[in-house]
C-alpha cells in the first residue's frame, strides 16, 4: 500500500487527489452538519405546533370547560342570591313603612286620636253637615273606647266661603 501512493502521485491524472479527497470529506462535514441543523430546526417547529395543538385540546378538555362554568354558575348563584335577600329586605322595609303610614289613616287610629265619628240615628251614613240634622234629631257618636247616643238641641254651620 505504500507504493501504490506513491505510484499514484507520480501520474498527472492523479495528482491532488489526496486533497481533492480532503476537500470532498469537508464538504461532506458541512452537508452532514447542515443537514443536522435543519433536521433539529425542522423537529423544533414540530414540537412547537404539537404544544400548540396540545394547549388547544387542553382548552377543549370537557373537565376543565365544566370546572369554569361550574365556577361560573356558583358566582352567579351567590350574586342571585344576594340580590334576593336584598330585594326581600327592601319590600319588607316599604311594607313596613305603608302599613305604618296605612295604620296611621285608619278610622280606629283617628279615633285613639281624639276624632269621632258622628252617624245618623240608624247608623247607616256617617255626618259631615251639620245642616243635615234638625234639633231633636237623633245621632250616634262613635269614639275611641265605645260610643254615644244624643239628641241634637241646636246645629251651627260654619259661614259659607
Amino acid at each position: 500500500s505504500s507504493r501504490r501512493v506513491p505510484a499514484t502521485a507520480g501520474r498527472p491524472a492523479l495528482a491532488g487527489f489526496p486533497a481533492r479527497v480532503a476537500m470532498k470529506g469537508r464538504h461532506a462535514a458541512e452537508l452532514s452538519h447542515a443537514l443536522a441543523r435543519i433536521a433539529r430546526a425542522a423537529i423544533a417547529g414540530r414540537e412547537r405546533k404539537v404544544g400548540l395543538f396540545r394547549r388547544q385540546l387542553e382548552m377543549f378538555d370537557l373537565g376543565r370547560r365544566l370546572g369554569a362554568v361550574r365556577t361560573r354558575l356558583v358566582s352567579a348563584d351567590s350574586r342571585m342570591d344576594h340580590a334576593a335577600r336584598t330585594g326581600r329586605h327592601r319590600a319588607e322595609a316599604h311594607w313596613r313603612e305603608t302599613a305604618g303610614r296605612l295604620g296611621s289613616l285608619s278610622p280606629l287610629a283617628v279615633l285613639g286620636r281624639g276624632y269621632a265619628v258622628c252617624w245618623n240615628a240608624d247608623r247607616t251614613s256617617a255626618l259631615r253637615d251639620a245642616g243635615a240634622v234638625a234639633p231633636g234629631d237623633r245621632v250616634r257618636v262613635t269614639l275611641a273606647k265605645g260610643e254615644l247616643e244624643c239628641d241634637v238641641r241646636g246645629a251651627t254651620r260654619p259661614p259659607e266661603m
